[in-house]
């Protein structure tokens, strides 16, 4: 009986479609946070995701703090 190789967590694959498409319906087209995210490829790792997820956040809150 063979076992699996155990699998790298961070290398799990998560989609920023769904992401994209609320930054397209929310923010304006001159938006340096919709630039950016939409920039993103459709699919990264899940380490990935958690370093781009930082930077989106903080762009995020600059341009909709009030």
């Amino acid at each position: 009986m063979q076992t699996a190789l155990p699998r790298d967590p961070g290398s799990e694959s998560v989609s920023l479609v769904k992401l994209k498409d609320v930054v397209r319906r929310l923010l304006p087209p001159g938006s340096t946070a919709r630039s950016v995210i939409l920039a993103e490829k459709d699919s990264v790792t899940s380490s990935e995701a958690a370093a781009k997820f930082e930077v989106f956040d903080r762009l995020l809150c600059m341009e909709l703090r009030p």
